[in-house]
């Protein structure tokens, strides 16, 4: 599991697999999905394929475990956005679970089988759960701060992260709200709950 996204409390969770943009591109722990019409590779033990949600329509859930940018999986010292050494929403920390979601097998200079990757990834069906979140949008889509008050419903931004802003009329909310925004040791973090509108 990575660092960036916990369960605090319950929470359904099921394995799936990453196909267009985020077998292509990668994504971050707490990144939002919608299922694909791809259908999974029977081999994978996947229950749906998902690919990356622009917030806008069915919202399948977000993805734990991660990152995955590049195959086979980056180096730790690369899971830094350039020269601050912070990700998105302030945590300063390492990822320690980095998850290869490829289906690529490596081998060493015997060609001996070193590893495979899984091509599943676990997935947060909402609104279930009591999640904490050191991921999250922290600029609004015109470039201003945006600002996180216990009990903002949150929607989906057009990069598949958690926002207080409903960019448009077509992005749905989530079914979570703001428990919390507070800061600890790995930097800012969001506390989401599942609540009733």
């Amino acid at each position: 599991m990575g660092d960036q996204v916990y369960t605090l409390k319950d929470g359904e969770n099921i394995p799936v697999e990453p196909v267009g943009v985020l077998a292509t591109d990668g994504w971050m722990p707490g990144t939002w999905a919608t299922y694909s019409p791809i259908p999974a590779s029977s081999f994978s033990g996947a229950m749906a394929a998902v690919d990356r949600s622009d917030g806008t329509g069915v919202l399948a859930g977000f993805l734990i475990t991660g990152p995955q940018h590049r195959q086979p999986v980056e180096k730790l010292s690369d899971m830094w956005t350039t020269n601050t050494r912070q990700r998105p929403g302030g945590d300063n920390h390492a990822d320690w679970g980095p998850f290869d979601a490829g289906a690529d097998y490596y081998f060493d200079k015997e060609l001996l089988l070193q590893k495979a990757g899984s091509r599943l990834v676990q997935m947060s069906i909402p609104p279930t759960g009591y999640h904490k979140f050191y991921v999250y949008e922290v600029d609004d889509s015109g470039g201003s701060p945006q600002t996180y008050t216990p009990g903002n419903l949150l929607y989906v931004s057009s990069n598949g992260l958690l926002t207080v802003e409903q960019e448009s009329i077509s992005h749905i909310w989530t079914g979570y709200v703001v428990a919390q925004f507070n800061s600890d040791e790995e930097g800012d973090f969001i506390i989401i709950v599942a609540a009733v509108a």
